[in-house]
């Protein structure tokens, strides 16, 4: 994100820069229209970082065959202002985290109509200090899948989950069980360590870590798609179940934690079958639900840093013909407001950073 930094050195440049921060505040209001106050004290919460294919050539026959490949990065303001574009390429880099001048990505090389179970994705960082974002570090390089990377509150270790059962594409075909487990490893994708153990057919999935270094993920036992909530030393030792699915949540997924660890937000299935937000605080492990259902699902969502706001996107209809729309609102779901104005826009995150 681009922040102008202006220093006086005479009293005729002091004088201009009263006024160049009156228009400065002018501009950052608009840009914060419905956010709030409590953002004033928190003026690093800028931007939302996010994927979508807005600049794909729509009526395009290779976009329809294969759409995922025109799926790239973009930036915008809180209010949906100012989209940037910060990726160029025919890759598909999906589920973005920001920390410490770096971007996290699952990252498919070969998109086409590619699914987040299929085999071929990959961990890579990308180095924002490049102006067109081209400098790719690849973590991981083999033929089957890695995927869900989140960095720890420092950015010097990654949490991912990876297919223990190395199923290639072919593999997948013939029906080979998957064994979907959580993995850790260095920032510069060094010393890999699993950290679950499932049997085939079980998935250890969604992985996110707490400001001490704990990790929050969702386990299920065969293809349930019964979801519970699990926690664990950053280690892999003292797994312990949180939130098991019931009436009201038929599953878990996605847990984000708050800055301050003391909530964890996720999006739980609901007897209607699309996905409402809910929040755990987890003192006392008191349960809010902050969105109702509306017709379509809420999903993937955080807080900002200061724990007032939230960001996620909405899904509305099949795969074949659906919406994908970013939000952001209060934490307690209030004041929603939808900041999308292309129709497939998707995996929000916040982007905290001066740099561009």
């Amino acid at each position: 994100m681009k922040t102008k930094r202006w220093k006086a050195r005479t009293t005729i440049i002091a004088a201009i820069l009263v006024l160049t921060l009156v228009i400065l505040g002018c501009m950052e209001k608009r840009a914060n229209e419905n956010i709030g106050d409590e953002n004033k004290s928190h003026e690093r919460v800028r931007k939302i970082l996010f994927e979508s294919a807005r600049d794909a050539p729509l009526k395009d026959g290779d976009f329809q065959k294969n759409p995922q490949k025109y799926i790239e990065l973009f930036s915008m303001n809180l209010d949906g202002s100012d989209v940037r574009r910060l990726t160029y390429n025919y890759y598909w880099e999906h589920k973005p985290q920001f920390s410490h001048g770096s971007i996290l990505v699952s990252i498919h090389f070969s998109p086409g109509r590619v699914l987040e179970t299929d085999a071929g994705w990959e961990i890579a960082v990308l180095d924002i200090s490049n102006s067109n974002f081209s400098r790719l570090k690849r973590l991981t390089n083999n033929s089957y899948l890695d995927i869900d990377a989140k960095w720890n509150r420092d950015g010097t270790k990654i949490v991912y989950v990876s297919d223990s059962n190395k199923r290639t594409a072919d593999e997948l075909k013939m029906g080979l069980l998957p064994q979907y487990d959580i993995y850790i490893m260095n920032s510069d994708g060094s010393g890999k360590k699993r950290l679950t153990f499932g049997k085939p057919g079980e998935v250890n999935a969604d992985p996110c870590f707490s400001p001490d270094g704990d990790i929050y993920y969702v386990h299920s036992e065969g293809f349930s798609n019964k979801f519970d909530l699990w926690k664990m030393e950053g280690d892999g030792s003292n797994k312990t179940p949180v939130l098991i699915h019931n009436n009201l949540i038929k599953s878990i997924n996605d847990p984000s934690v708050s800055k301050d660890g003391k909530r964890i937000i996720f999006e739980g299935k609901i007897s209607s079958g699309k996905y409402n937000l809910f929040v755990l605080e987890l003192e006392g492990l008191k349960l809010r639900r902050i969105t109702y259902d509306d017709g379509e699902s809420d999903i993937w969502p955080s807080f900002s840093s200061d724990g007032t706001y939230i960001v996620y996107f909405t899904y509305k209809g099949d795969q074949e013909n659906h919406t994908q729309k970013i939000r952001i609102s209060k934490s307690d779901g209030s004041e929603e407001k939808e900041i999308s104005t292309f129709p497939w826009e998707s995996f929000p995150t916040w982007f905290e950073d001066d740099s561009i």
